[in-house]
Protein backbone atom coordinates (compact mmCIF):
# COMPACT_ATOMS: atom_id res chain seq x y z
CA UNK A 1 0.00 0.00 0.00
CA UNK A 2 1.25 3.49 -0.85
CA UNK A 3 0.15 6.80 0.70
CA UNK A 4 1.16 10.12 -0.87
CA UNK A 5 1.29 13.58 0.68
CA UNK A 6 3.15 16.81 -0.02
CA UNK A 7 5.34 16.83 3.11
CA UNK A 8 6.12 13.66 5.03
CA UNK A 9 7.30 14.13 8.64
CA UNK A 10 9.09 11.39 10.58
CA UNK A 11 8.48 11.89 14.30
CA UNK A 12 5.52 13.20 16.30
CA UNK A 13 7.19 15.20 19.07
CA UNK A 14 7.30 18.97 19.38
CA UNK A 15 9.50 19.52 16.33
CA UNK A 16 7.63 17.06 14.12
CA UNK A 17 4.17 18.38 14.93
CA UNK A 18 5.38 21.97 14.50
CA UNK A 19 6.84 21.03 11.10
CA UNK A 20 3.65 19.36 9.93
CA UNK A 21 1.49 22.31 11.02
CA UNK A 22 3.87 24.78 9.41
CA UNK A 23 3.73 22.85 6.13
CA UNK A 24 -0.05 22.74 6.28
CA UNK A 25 -0.38 26.46 6.92
CA UNK A 26 1.98 27.05 3.99
CA UNK A 27 -0.48 25.39 1.63
CA UNK A 28 0.81 21.82 1.56
CA UNK A 29 -0.69 18.58 2.75
CA UNK A 30 1.33 16.90 5.49
CA UNK A 31 1.46 13.55 7.22
CA UNK A 32 3.30 12.52 10.41
CA UNK A 33 4.70 9.05 11.06
CA UNK A 34 5.17 8.37 14.78
CA UNK A 35 6.68 5.07 15.93
CA UNK A 36 5.03 5.14 19.38
CA UNK A 37 1.33 4.55 20.12
CA UNK A 38 0.89 8.25 20.94
CA UNK A 39 2.60 11.49 19.92
CA UNK A 40 4.66 13.58 22.32
CA UNK A 41 8.30 12.58 22.11
CA UNK A 42 10.82 14.13 24.47
CA UNK A 43 8.88 17.40 24.42
CA UNK A 44 6.05 15.74 26.33
CA UNK A 45 8.49 14.39 28.95
CA UNK A 46 10.39 17.62 29.49
CA UNK A 47 10.20 20.27 32.21
CA UNK A 48 8.92 22.48 29.40
CA UNK A 49 10.88 25.73 29.61
CA UNK A 50 11.15 27.85 26.44
CA UNK A 51 13.86 30.52 26.29
CA UNK A 52 13.29 33.38 23.85
CA UNK A 53 13.88 37.10 23.39
CA UNK A 54 11.47 39.89 22.38
CA UNK A 55 8.28 38.26 23.64
CA UNK A 56 5.04 39.83 24.82
CA UNK A 57 5.70 38.28 28.23
CA UNK A 58 8.97 40.22 28.43
CA UNK A 59 7.27 43.41 27.30
CA UNK A 60 4.59 43.14 29.99
CA UNK A 61 7.31 42.48 32.59
CA UNK A 62 9.27 45.57 31.50
CA UNK A 63 12.22 43.58 30.11
CA UNK A 64 14.01 45.44 27.32
CA UNK A 65 15.72 42.71 25.30
CA UNK A 66 17.12 42.22 21.80
CA UNK A 67 18.30 39.49 19.44
CA UNK A 68 21.90 40.67 19.72
CA UNK A 69 21.81 40.52 23.53
CA UNK A 70 20.35 37.01 23.30
CA UNK A 71 23.19 35.91 21.02
CA UNK A 72 25.82 37.46 23.29
CA UNK A 73 24.38 35.61 26.28
CA UNK A 74 24.45 32.33 24.38
CA UNK A 75 28.11 32.97 23.60
CA UNK A 76 28.76 33.44 27.32
CA UNK A 77 26.90 30.24 28.21
CA UNK A 78 28.88 28.30 25.60
CA UNK A 79 32.23 29.02 27.26
CA UNK A 80 34.91 26.87 25.66
CA UNK A 81 32.28 25.24 23.42
CA UNK A 82 31.87 28.52 21.55
CA UNK A 83 34.62 27.32 19.20
CA UNK A 84 32.28 24.53 18.07
CA UNK A 85 29.22 26.73 17.57
CA UNK A 86 27.22 26.82 14.37
CA UNK A 87 26.86 30.60 14.42
CA UNK A 88 24.51 30.67 11.43
CA UNK A 89 22.02 28.34 13.09
CA UNK A 90 22.32 30.25 16.35
CA UNK A 91 21.22 33.44 14.62
CA UNK A 92 18.33 31.59 12.97
CA UNK A 93 17.25 30.37 16.39
CA UNK A 94 17.64 33.72 18.15
CA UNK A 95 15.76 35.61 15.45
CA UNK A 96 12.83 33.18 15.41
CA UNK A 97 12.44 32.06 19.03
CA UNK A 98 10.33 35.02 20.12
CA UNK A 99 7.86 34.82 17.25
CA UNK A 100 7.63 31.05 17.68
CA UNK A 101 6.73 31.44 21.34
CA UNK A 102 4.06 33.97 20.34
CA UNK A 103 2.75 31.45 17.80
CA UNK A 104 2.50 28.81 20.53
CA UNK A 105 0.61 31.29 22.67
CA UNK A 106 -1.78 31.92 19.78
CA UNK A 107 -2.71 28.21 19.62
CA UNK A 108 -3.36 27.99 23.35
CA UNK A 109 -0.04 27.38 25.13
CA UNK A 110 0.26 29.41 28.34
CA UNK A 111 3.52 30.42 30.00
CA UNK A 112 4.71 31.81 33.33
CA UNK A 113 7.56 34.26 33.00
CA UNK A 114 9.92 35.47 31.89
CA UNK A 115 12.21 34.30 34.68
CA UNK A 116 15.98 34.69 35.12
CA UNK A 117 18.29 31.88 34.09
CA UNK A 118 21.98 32.66 34.71
CA UNK A 119 24.36 33.25 33.04
CA UNK A 120 21.85 35.02 30.78
CA UNK A 121 21.61 38.66 31.88
CA UNK A 122 18.03 39.15 30.70
CA UNK A 123 15.04 37.12 31.96
CA UNK A 124 14.09 34.97 28.96
CA UNK A 125 12.91 31.63 30.32
CA UNK A 126 9.18 31.07 29.84
CA UNK A 127 7.81 28.11 31.85
CA UNK A 128 4.92 26.24 30.22
CA UNK A 129 1.70 25.83 32.22
CA UNK A 130 0.55 23.57 33.75
CA UNK A 131 3.15 21.07 32.41
CA UNK A 132 4.89 20.06 29.19
CA UNK A 133 1.82 18.13 28.08
CA UNK A 134 0.36 21.52 27.14
CA UNK A 135 2.66 21.67 24.11
CA UNK A 136 1.44 18.34 22.77
CA UNK A 137 -2.21 19.06 23.53
CA UNK A 138 -2.10 22.39 21.68
CA UNK A 139 -0.02 21.10 18.77
CA UNK A 140 -2.21 18.02 18.33
CA UNK A 141 -5.35 20.14 18.32
CA UNK A 142 -3.82 22.56 15.80
CA UNK A 143 -2.67 19.67 13.61
CA UNK A 144 -6.21 18.30 13.44
CA UNK A 145 -7.52 21.79 12.68
CA UNK A 146 -5.07 22.13 9.78
CA UNK A 147 -5.84 18.71 8.31
CA UNK A 148 -2.55 17.06 9.28
CA UNK A 149 -2.79 13.28 9.28
CA UNK A 150 -0.94 11.45 12.07
CA UNK A 151 -0.12 7.74 11.80
CA UNK A 152 1.05 6.13 15.05
CA UNK A 153 2.78 2.78 15.61
CA UNK A 154 4.64 3.52 12.37
CA UNK A 155 8.39 3.17 12.85
CA UNK A 156 10.23 4.25 9.72
CA UNK A 157 12.68 1.58 8.59
CA UNK A 158 14.23 3.28 5.59
CA UNK A 159 14.02 6.41 3.45
CA UNK A 160 13.11 5.94 -0.21
CA UNK A 161 14.93 7.58 -3.14
CA UNK A 162 14.24 7.82 -6.85
CA UNK A 163 16.68 7.27 -9.71
CA UNK A 164 17.95 10.86 -9.38
CA UNK A 165 18.88 10.32 -5.72
CA UNK A 166 16.06 12.52 -4.37
CA UNK A 167 14.52 11.46 -1.06
CA UNK A 168 10.89 10.84 -1.95
CA UNK A 169 9.44 8.99 1.02
CA UNK A 170 9.80 6.36 3.71
CA UNK A 171 8.86 2.78 4.43
CA UNK A 172 7.12 2.00 7.75
CA UNK A 173 5.42 -1.21 8.78
CA UNK A 174 5.64 -2.64 5.28
CA UNK A 175 3.86 0.37 3.77
CA UNK A 176 5.30 3.13 1.62
CA UNK A 177 4.66 6.80 2.35
CA UNK A 178 5.68 9.28 -0.33
CA UNK A 179 6.30 13.02 -0.05
CA UNK A 180 5.76 14.90 -3.28
CA UNK A 181 7.77 17.87 -2.02
CA UNK A 182 9.98 16.69 0.85
CA UNK A 183 10.62 14.48 3.86
CA UNK A 184 11.43 15.94 7.29
CA UNK A 185 13.31 13.94 9.94
CA UNK A 186 12.17 14.99 13.43
CA UNK A 187 12.59 11.81 15.43
CA UNK A 188 14.57 13.08 18.43
CA UNK A 189 18.08 12.32 19.64
CA UNK A 190 20.11 9.17 20.33
CA UNK A 191 20.12 9.24 24.15
CA UNK A 192 18.64 5.72 24.31
CA UNK A 193 20.85 4.21 21.58
CA UNK A 194 23.35 2.14 23.59
CA UNK A 195 25.63 1.41 20.64
CA UNK A 196 25.86 5.04 19.56
CA UNK A 197 26.54 6.25 23.11
CA UNK A 198 29.26 3.65 23.52
CA UNK A 199 30.91 4.48 20.20
CA UNK A 200 30.79 8.26 20.38
CA UNK A 201 31.01 8.96 24.12
CA UNK A 202 32.19 5.78 25.84
CA UNK A 203 31.09 2.56 27.51
CA UNK A 204 30.47 4.27 30.86
CA UNK A 205 27.99 6.66 29.28
CA UNK A 206 26.29 3.80 27.45
CA UNK A 207 25.18 2.36 30.80
CA UNK A 208 23.24 5.51 31.72
CA UNK A 209 19.56 5.18 30.85
CA UNK A 210 17.64 7.80 28.91
CA UNK A 211 14.71 9.82 30.21
CA UNK A 212 13.00 8.99 26.92
CA UNK A 213 13.63 5.31 26.09
CA UNK A 214 12.25 5.88 22.59
CA UNK A 215 15.08 8.25 21.59
CA UNK A 216 17.00 5.56 19.74
CA UNK A 217 18.62 7.70 17.05
CA UNK A 218 16.41 6.47 14.20
CA UNK A 219 16.58 9.76 12.31
CA UNK A 220 20.37 9.77 12.50
CA UNK A 221 20.60 6.34 10.88
CA UNK A 222 17.94 7.16 8.28
CA UNK A 223 19.63 10.43 7.30
CA UNK A 224 23.07 8.87 7.30
CA UNK A 225 21.90 6.12 4.94
CA UNK A 226 21.09 8.68 2.23
CA UNK A 227 24.30 10.69 2.61
CA UNK A 228 23.79 12.85 5.69
CA UNK A 229 26.57 13.31 8.23
CA UNK A 230 26.45 13.55 12.02
CA UNK A 231 28.03 16.34 14.04
CA UNK A 232 29.17 16.59 17.67
CA UNK A 233 28.06 13.13 18.72
CA UNK A 234 30.15 13.35 21.90
CA UNK A 235 27.64 15.48 23.79
CA UNK A 236 25.30 13.96 26.39
CA UNK A 237 23.48 15.58 29.33
CA UNK A 238 24.06 13.09 32.16
CA UNK A 239 22.84 13.60 35.71
CA UNK A 240 21.05 12.22 38.74
CA UNK A 241 17.36 12.48 39.57
CA UNK A 242 15.31 11.29 42.51
CA UNK A 243 13.17 8.23 41.92
CA UNK A 244 9.49 9.02 41.31
CA UNK A 245 7.47 9.29 44.48
CA UNK A 246 4.72 6.88 45.47
CA UNK A 247 2.23 9.73 45.40
CA UNK A 248 1.60 11.27 41.96
CA UNK A 249 2.79 14.82 41.50
CA UNK A 250 -0.25 17.12 41.23
CA UNK A 251 1.38 19.31 38.57
CA UNK A 252 1.94 16.31 36.30
CA UNK A 253 -1.64 15.15 36.96
CA UNK A 254 -3.22 18.40 35.79
CA UNK A 255 -4.83 17.98 32.37
CA UNK A 256 -3.04 20.21 29.87
CA UNK A 257 -6.22 21.57 28.31
CA UNK A 258 -6.55 25.23 27.26
CA UNK A 259 -9.03 25.95 30.06
CA UNK A 260 -6.78 24.45 32.74
CA UNK A 261 -3.71 26.18 31.28
CA UNK A 262 -5.45 29.56 31.36
CA UNK A 263 -6.67 28.98 34.90
CA UNK A 264 -3.19 27.97 36.10
CA UNK A 265 -1.66 31.01 34.45
CA UNK A 266 -4.29 33.30 36.01
CA UNK A 267 -3.57 31.89 39.46
CA UNK A 268 0.21 31.76 38.98
CA UNK A 269 0.38 35.44 38.05
CA UNK A 270 -1.76 36.48 41.01
CA UNK A 271 -0.78 34.15 43.83
CA UNK A 272 1.70 35.52 46.37
CA UNK A 273 5.16 34.34 45.40
CA UNK A 274 5.58 32.45 48.66
CA UNK A 275 2.37 30.50 48.11
CA UNK A 276 3.29 29.71 44.49
CA UNK A 277 6.66 28.42 45.67
CA UNK A 278 4.94 26.08 48.14
CA UNK A 279 2.74 24.66 45.39
CA UNK A 280 5.74 24.00 43.16
CA UNK A 281 7.94 22.33 45.74
CA UNK A 282 6.24 18.99 45.23
CA UNK A 283 7.49 19.00 41.65
CA UNK A 284 10.92 20.24 42.67
CA UNK A 285 11.36 17.31 45.03
CA UNK A 286 10.00 14.79 42.52
CA UNK A 287 11.34 15.31 39.01
CA UNK A 288 14.01 18.03 39.08
CA UNK A 289 17.64 16.96 39.57
CA UNK A 290 19.52 18.09 42.68
CA UNK A 291 22.21 20.76 42.56
CA UNK A 292 25.82 19.62 42.75
CA UNK A 293 26.46 22.61 45.03
CA UNK A 294 25.56 20.39 47.96
CA UNK A 295 28.57 18.20 47.23
CA UNK A 296 30.83 21.20 46.84
CA UNK A 297 29.71 22.30 50.30
CA UNK A 298 30.89 19.01 51.82
CA UNK A 299 28.51 16.17 50.93
CA UNK A 300 29.35 12.88 49.26
CA UNK A 301 27.50 10.47 46.97
CA UNK A 302 27.38 6.78 47.91
CA UNK A 303 25.70 3.66 46.57
CA UNK A 304 23.73 1.11 48.58
CA UNK A 305 27.03 -0.59 49.50
CA UNK A 306 27.96 2.59 51.36
CA UNK A 307 30.92 3.52 49.15
CA UNK A 308 31.56 6.60 47.04
CA UNK A 309 31.01 6.06 43.32
CA UNK A 310 32.86 8.93 41.58
CA UNK A 311 34.32 12.42 41.78
CA UNK A 312 31.50 14.56 43.17
CA UNK A 313 32.90 17.62 41.38
CA UNK A 314 31.40 16.28 38.13
CA UNK A 315 27.70 15.66 37.54
CA UNK A 316 28.60 13.54 34.53
CA UNK A 317 31.00 11.30 36.46
CA UNK A 318 28.49 10.89 39.29
CA UNK A 319 25.83 9.75 36.83
CA UNK A 320 28.19 7.22 35.31
CA UNK A 321 29.40 6.02 38.72
CA UNK A 322 25.87 5.40 39.97
CA UNK A 323 24.84 3.71 36.70
CA UNK A 324 27.86 1.40 36.79
CA UNK A 325 26.64 -0.29 39.97
CA UNK A 326 23.03 -0.72 41.13
CA UNK A 327 21.85 2.61 39.68
CA UNK A 328 21.04 3.81 43.18
CA UNK A 329 22.79 6.73 44.82
CA UNK A 330 22.34 8.83 47.96
CA UNK A 331 23.58 12.32 48.89
CA UNK A 332 25.09 12.11 52.41
CA UNK A 333 25.95 15.23 54.44
CA UNK A 334 26.10 16.64 57.95
CA UNK A 335 24.19 19.22 59.99
CA UNK A 336 26.38 22.11 58.82
CA UNK A 337 25.56 21.42 55.17
CA UNK A 338 21.89 20.78 56.00
CA UNK A 339 21.58 24.17 57.66
CA UNK A 340 23.22 25.89 54.71
CA UNK A 341 20.82 24.28 52.24
CA UNK A 342 17.76 25.18 54.28
CA UNK A 343 17.47 28.78 53.07
CA UNK A 344 18.23 31.13 50.18
CA UNK A 345 20.60 31.31 48.34
CA UNK A 346 21.34 27.58 48.64
CA UNK A 347 18.44 25.46 47.33
CA UNK A 348 18.77 21.74 46.69
CA UNK A 349 16.61 22.00 43.56
CA UNK A 350 15.21 24.99 41.69
CA UNK A 351 12.91 26.38 39.03
CA UNK A 352 15.08 29.48 38.47
CA UNK A 353 13.30 32.67 39.40
CA UNK A 354 10.11 30.77 40.26
CA UNK A 355 10.54 28.37 43.16
CA UNK A 356 13.18 26.67 45.27
CA UNK A 357 13.25 23.52 47.40
CA UNK A 358 15.45 23.10 50.47
CA UNK A 359 16.42 20.17 52.69
CA UNK A 360 13.33 20.52 54.89
CA UNK A 361 11.08 20.41 51.83
CA UNK A 362 12.19 16.86 51.11
CA UNK A 363 11.16 15.90 54.64
CA UNK A 364 7.76 17.46 54.00
CA UNK A 365 7.01 16.53 50.39
CA UNK A 366 9.19 13.47 49.79
CA UNK A 367 9.65 11.65 53.12
CA UNK A 368 10.52 8.54 51.10
CA UNK A 369 13.74 10.28 50.03
CA UNK A 370 14.63 11.99 53.32
CA UNK A 371 16.64 10.31 56.08
CA UNK A 372 18.06 11.83 59.27
CA UNK A 373 19.83 10.23 62.24
CA UNK A 374 22.24 11.05 65.04
CA UNK A 375 24.76 8.43 63.91
CA UNK A 376 26.01 7.30 60.53
CA UNK A 377 25.07 3.70 61.28
CA UNK A 378 21.50 4.64 62.13
CA UNK A 379 21.28 6.81 59.01
CA UNK A 380 22.52 3.95 56.83
CA UNK A 381 19.99 1.53 58.31
CA UNK A 382 17.11 3.93 57.65
CA UNK A 383 18.20 4.59 54.05
CA UNK A 384 19.00 0.99 53.16
CA UNK A 385 22.77 1.49 52.94
CA UNK A 386 25.48 -0.77 54.39
CA UNK A 387 26.14 0.76 57.86
CA UNK A 388 29.73 -0.38 58.43
CA UNK A 389 30.78 0.56 54.91
CA UNK A 390 29.23 4.01 55.19
CA UNK A 391 31.09 4.66 58.44
CA UNK A 392 34.36 3.64 56.80
CA UNK A 393 33.66 5.74 53.70
CA UNK A 394 32.95 8.86 55.76
CA UNK A 395 36.05 8.37 57.89
CA UNK A 396 38.21 8.02 54.78
CA UNK A 397 36.60 11.06 53.19
CA UNK A 398 37.30 13.09 56.34
CA UNK A 399 40.98 12.28 55.94
CA UNK A 400 40.89 13.36 52.29
CA UNK A 401 39.11 16.62 53.15
CA UNK A 402 41.62 17.40 55.89
CA UNK A 403 44.51 16.80 53.50
CA UNK A 404 42.82 18.57 50.60
CA UNK A 405 43.58 15.58 48.38
CA UNK A 406 41.32 12.79 47.13
CA UNK A 407 43.41 9.82 45.95
CA UNK A 408 40.27 7.78 45.24
CA UNK A 409 38.61 9.99 42.62
CA UNK A 410 40.54 13.24 42.35
CA UNK A 411 37.93 15.49 43.93
CA UNK A 412 39.21 19.04 44.50
CA UNK A 413 36.31 20.80 46.28
CA UNK A 414 35.69 19.53 49.83
CA UNK A 415 33.72 22.37 51.44
CA UNK A 416 33.38 21.78 55.16
CA UNK A 417 33.47 18.02 54.68
CA UNK A 418 31.40 15.74 56.90
CA UNK A 419 31.67 16.65 60.58
CA UNK A 420 29.43 16.05 63.55
CA UNK A 421 25.85 14.77 63.40
CA UNK A 422 23.02 14.65 63.03
CA UNK A 423 23.52 13.23 59.56
CA UNK A 424 21.33 13.33 56.47
CA UNK A 425 20.78 11.33 53.30
CA UNK A 426 18.66 12.21 50.26
CA UNK A 427 17.82 9.43 47.84
CA UNK A 428 17.76 7.05 46.21
CA UNK A 429 18.64 8.75 42.95
CA UNK A 430 19.06 7.22 39.51
CA UNK A 431 21.27 8.17 36.58
CA UNK A 432 19.63 9.59 33.49
CA UNK A 433 20.55 11.10 30.16
CA UNK A 434 18.07 13.87 29.51
CA UNK A 435 19.36 14.90 26.09
CA UNK A 436 22.01 14.21 23.47
CA UNK A 437 23.31 17.22 21.56
CA UNK A 438 24.60 15.62 18.40
CA UNK A 439 22.66 16.13 15.17
CA UNK A 440 22.60 15.78 11.43
CA UNK A 441 24.37 18.56 9.54
CA UNK A 442 21.82 21.03 8.14
CA UNK A 443 21.93 24.42 6.43
CA UNK A 444 19.96 27.48 7.54
CA UNK A 445 16.92 26.25 5.59
CA UNK A 446 17.09 23.01 7.65
CA UNK A 447 18.02 20.93 4.60
CA UNK A 448 20.15 17.93 5.53
CA UNK A 449 23.60 18.26 4.01
CA UNK A 450 26.33 15.86 2.99
CA UNK A 451 29.86 16.09 4.37
CA UNK A 452 30.80 18.66 1.72
CA UNK A 453 27.84 20.88 2.61
CA UNK A 454 25.73 19.94 -0.41
CA UNK A 455 22.00 19.64 0.42
CA UNK A 456 20.52 16.17 0.03
CA UNK A 457 17.58 16.65 -2.37
CA UNK A 458 14.20 16.32 -0.70
CA UNK A 459 15.42 15.89 2.89
CA UNK A 460 15.07 18.24 5.87
CA UNK A 461 15.64 17.74 9.61
CA UNK A 462 14.40 19.51 12.73
CA UNK A 463 14.74 19.39 16.50
CA UNK A 464 17.50 17.25 17.96
CA UNK A 465 17.76 15.28 14.72
CA UNK A 466 18.61 18.51 12.88
CA UNK A 467 20.66 20.29 15.53
CA UNK A 468 23.55 20.68 13.11
CA UNK A 469 26.30 21.67 15.55
CA UNK A 470 24.19 24.23 17.39
CA UNK A 471 25.19 24.66 21.05
CA UNK A 472 22.19 24.74 23.42
CA UNK A 473 23.92 25.11 26.78
CA UNK A 474 21.27 26.68 28.97
CA UNK A 475 17.77 25.75 30.08
CA UNK A 476 14.86 26.30 27.72
CA UNK A 477 16.90 26.25 24.52
CA UNK A 478 16.16 22.70 23.37
CA UNK A 479 12.38 23.17 23.44
CA UNK A 480 12.88 26.49 21.69
CA UNK A 481 14.98 24.91 18.95
CA UNK A 482 12.50 22.05 18.50
CA UNK A 483 9.66 24.45 17.74
CA UNK A 484 11.70 27.00 15.77
CA UNK A 485 13.42 24.44 13.56
CA UNK A 486 10.20 22.51 13.04
CA UNK A 487 8.35 25.59 11.79
CA UNK A 488 11.20 26.59 9.45
CA UNK A 489 11.65 23.08 8.06
CA UNK A 490 7.91 22.71 7.49
CA UNK A 491 7.61 26.06 5.73
CA UNK A 492 10.58 25.40 3.44
CA UNK A 493 9.55 21.84 2.69
CA UNK A 494 6.06 23.03 1.73
CA UNK A 495 7.48 25.37 -0.91
CA UNK A 496 10.01 22.90 -2.34
CA UNK A 497 9.45 21.89 -5.97
CA UNK A 498 7.11 18.98 -6.57
CA UNK A 499 9.08 15.90 -7.61
CA UNK A 500 7.93 14.43 -10.90
CA UNK A 501 9.44 11.00 -10.28
CA UNK A 502 8.03 9.27 -7.20
CA UNK A 503 9.26 5.81 -8.19
CA UNK A 504 11.76 4.55 -5.67
CA UNK A 505 14.76 2.40 -6.49
CA UNK A 506 17.02 0.17 -4.41
CA UNK A 507 16.40 -1.94 -1.32
CA UNK A 508 13.60 -1.30 1.16
CA UNK A 509 15.29 -3.28 3.94
CA UNK A 510 15.51 -1.55 7.33
CA UNK A 511 18.63 0.49 8.08
CA UNK A 512 17.90 0.86 11.80
CA UNK A 513 20.33 -1.93 12.66
CA UNK A 514 23.21 -0.46 10.68
CA UNK A 515 26.46 -1.12 12.61
CA UNK A 516 27.57 2.07 14.25
CA UNK A 517 31.05 1.83 12.74
CA UNK A 518 29.49 2.26 9.31
CA UNK A 519 27.86 5.60 10.14
CA UNK A 520 29.19 8.83 8.69
CA UNK A 521 30.31 10.97 11.62
CA UNK A 522 32.43 14.12 11.66
CA UNK A 523 34.41 12.78 14.64
CA UNK A 524 34.48 9.30 16.17
CA UNK A 525 36.74 10.07 19.09
CA UNK A 526 35.04 9.05 22.36
CA UNK A 527 35.44 11.65 25.09
CA UNK A 528 35.71 11.04 28.82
Amino acid sequence: MTTTTDVLVVGGGGSGLSAAISAATSGATSLVLEKCPVVGGSTGRSVGSFTAANTAYQYRAGVNDSIELFIEDMKTANGDDEARENVALRRVFAENAGTTLEWLSSIGVQFLGPTPEPPFEKPRMHNVLPNSGAYITALSREARKRGVRVVTDARVERLLRNADGEVIGARAGGEDYLGRRAVILASGDYSAATDMKAAFVGEAAAKVQAVNPNSTGDGFRLGNDVGGTMLQMDRLYEGLRFLPGKMPDPIKLLPATPAVSRAVRFLSERLPKNLLAVLLRGALTSWVGPSNDLYRAGGICVNEKGVRVANEDSEKLLARGVAADSNRGWMVFDETVAQRFSAWPHPVTTFPGVAYAYVQDFARYRPDTFFKADTLEELATKAGIDPAALRGTVERFRQHAAAGHDPDFGRTEFGTGIGAGPYYALGPMQSYITLADGGLAVDTDLRVTAEDGTPIPGLYAAGSTGQGGLQLLNHGLHIGWAMVSGRIAGRNAATAPVRTDLRFVGSTASVLNTPVEELNVASRRPVS
